[in-house]
Order: structure tokens, then C-alpha cells, then sequence
């Protein structure tokens, strides 16, 4: 099977989806809630706010913020107030933002804390949460990551246990105190990769709690820093397979699971036991999702439609989730146009999914 993220990052640079001619006007925002920002933390399988409510979050979720902000034109799109009021007229209510290693080694903390702080400076703005997501793909316990070079940036999602805690370290000490940022997405998707470079579609419990022991000692590597930030632990197999969270689950409090379920991800385990089940015992959210050329809805071997199906397994569940990607340029993009002014039918869908979903 193709790698996922492998033809998507070939496809940075090409425009993704039709034109459909669906115009989205930025205009108007909602009001921002009175409670805003709050902080959250999880029970069971739900995540609550500071009042003890559940809250389901829904929102979009935007490619790599330092490449964008870095070029910051039509070509690859904007990172500017425009992104995040376009968010806010869409009734989302949290962005994740990605940065990948490649990025933060060549633009380094500076440069990453800045494009960070206007992050953040924009949600206050429009009264939006935000995710922080290292955006790499890999199985850190083995040191093996996608090997995915770009002629600019080299190899972009290669790292390291010292840059991993690193880019946590900084992060964690420049925003444990900002509750708009709400979560920490430790890794962006993790998969085993055998030594010849083949992907590991056979993942089992032993191959989860290597993960799982991992992410845990990451997760007190920063809660040394920020103790009640919620941290996302993404499933195995591109962070789609939540089955062994069921019985083996992140020994700390406030921990997330994230979900991947593209339209086709479902080829060899189902919804139900990939996250479903799992969404019965602990929180999960689906930071990334969606469908077009990259993953076709005939893909799919659940529910037909896929679209109708995901969305209302979703809410079913009570899970949260951010489509991918608030871009027109990183597939499957939601945008047309890089002004926000364009929606793919794919976005128009998603759109409507948000307003239908928003407080009243």
C-alpha cells in the first residue's frame, strides 16, 4: 500500500482538488464565547472544560505553519489574519497547526516561537484553540522515520529523540500558561518502519507499548515543564489504529488519542475496531481526515457514502475532529484559492459539517 503522507508530500506544491466554483465570502465572525480561553483536561473518555463539561472540538487543520508563513504567497498560500478569520466564519472552533522537523531545524526556536506567537495572538483574536502537532511520520522507539526529501529542506520528517524533546521543551515553556493552546500532538503519525524502509502494517500490543512507553516518557519530559497541557498520543499504523489503547492505555492523566481515518485507511481494520471501540473508554479526536484525489471515497470499504458515514460515526462517538487541510495546495485541500475567498467540494461539504455543528 502507498504510503499516505508520502503522496500527499509529493504533492506539496500542486494545486489539489477542482475548482469548484463554490464562493466563501470571509465576512463575519461569531462573537467570542464568554468562557474563552478555558483549559481542559480528560475523564474517562471525554475531555472537559475547567466548568467539568464535556466538550467536542471541531475544526480544520492547517499544513505546515512554518512553510507557509516562510513563503507566505499565492503559490503555497497565507498565513495571516485571513486564515484564521476564514476558521472563525467557518464556525470552527480549533485549529491544529503542523510543523515539521525539517522546518524547525532550518528556521530554528526563534523563528518557530514567532510564527507560534502570532498563532496564538490570531486565536485570542477570533476565539479559536489551538493544536500544536510535530509533524513527523515514524516510529521513534526504533529511530526509523518516511524518508521523504525535498530539494529545499532535505530530508522532512527525520529526526531525532533529542530534537523531538527539544522542539517539546521549547514549546512547552513558552505556552504552558496560554490555555488557547489546548493540546500538544506529540507525533504527527506513527507507523513502524522495518529496516528495509517498508511500511509495518502488522503492528501488534508489544509493537503499541514501545510506542506507548515512549510517549509516556516524552509526556513527562514536558509535563516537567507544563503539568496539565493535554497531550494527543496518535494510534499506530499512521495513527489510525487505536485498537491496543483499549486494554493498553497511556498510563497518565489528561491524555488524548488521535485518529487518522481517511477515506481507504479502514483496508485492513474497520472503524469499530480501529477507534471506535476504543472511543468507548478513552478520548479520542481525529486530527486528520478527509477524502479526494489522494484518497478516494471508492477507496473506502465502510459506510457509502464515505462522507456521511465518518462524520456521523463521529458524533456518535462524541470525538473530535480537524479535516485536512485548511489549504489549497496540500491535499486533500479544503481551499480553491489561496485568498479563502474558494472552497474545493470537498470544503463546501466540510463547511457545512462545522455551521451544522456549531453552538447556536
Amino acid at each position: 500500500m502507498i504510503s499516505r503522507r508520502g503522496l500527499l508530500a509529493a504533492s506539496f506544491f500542486a494545486t489539489a482538488g477542482c475548482r469548484c466554483g463554490v464562493r466563501a465570502a470571509v465576512l463575519d465572525v461569531p462573537p467570542i464565547a464568554a468562557d474563552y480561553p478555558q483549559e481542559f483536561h480528560t475523564e474517562a473518555n471525554r475531555i472537559l472544560d475547567t466548568a467539568g463539561k464535556p466538550r467536542v472540538f471541531h475544526g480544520v487543520a492547517v499544513p505546515d505553519v512554518l512553510w507557509i508563513a516562510e513563503r507566505n504567497d499565492a503559490g503555497i498560500g497565507y498565513f495571516d489574519d485571513r486564515l484564521f478569520r476564514a476558521a472563525a466564519n467557518w464556525r470552527c472552533d480549533i485549529l491544529r497547526l503542523s510543523i515539521a522537523p525539517a522546518l524547525f531545524r532550518r528556521h530554528g526556536p526563534q523563528e518557530t516561537l514567532r510564527v507560534l506567537d502570532a498563532s496564538v495572538a490570531f486565536a485570542r483574536t477570533y476565539g479559536l484553540y489551538l493544536i500544536v502537532n510535530f509533524h513527523t511520520i515514524g516510529f521513534p522507539p526504533d529511530g526509523r522515520y518516511e524518508k521523504l526529501v525535498d530539494w529545499q529542506y532535505g530530508e522532512l520528517y527525520a529526526t531525532d529523540d533529542a530534537e523531538i524533546t527539544a522542539f517539546w521543551t521549547l514549546v512547552a515553556t513558552r505556552y504552558r500558561n496560554e490555555p488557547a493552546v489546548a493540546f500538544y500532538e506529540l507525533i504527527n503519525e506513527p507507523v513502524r518502519i522495518l529496516p528495509d524502509g517498508h511500511f509495518d502494517y502488522d503492528s501488534d500490543p508489544a509493537d503499541w507499548q514501545r510506542w506507548r512507553d515512549y510517549a509516556e516518557a516524552l509526556i513527562d519530559r514536558i509535563r516537567a515543564v507544563d503539568p496539565d497541557k493535554c497531550a494527543i498520543v496518535g494510534g499506530l499504523e499512521f495513527a489510525y489504529d487505536l485498537s491496543h489503547a483499549v486494554d493498553l492505555p497511556v498510563r497518565r492523566p489528561n491524555v488524548v488519542y488521535a485518529t487518522h481515518p481517511y477515506a481507504g485507511a479502514n483496508w485492513k481494520r474497520d472503524w469499530t475496531s480501529a477507534f471506535l471501540q476504543a472511543a468507548t473508554v478513552v478520548p479520542v479526536f481525529a486530527t486528520e481526515f478527509g477524502w479526494g484525489e489522494a484518497h478516494p471515497e471508492a477507496d473506502d470499504h465502510g459506510p457509502a457514502p464515505y462522507r456521511t458515514a465518518i462524520l456521523a460515526a463521529f458524533d456518535g462517538a462524541g470525538i473530535s475532529w480537524t479535516a485536512w487541510s485548511m489549504s489549497h495546495t496540500f491535499p486533500p485541500s479544503l481551499l480553491a484559492a489561496a485568498d479563502f475567498t474558494e472552497t474545493t467540494e470537498y470544503g463546501s461539504f466540510i463547511r457545512q459539517a462545522l455551521a451544522r455543528l456549531a453552538p447556536k
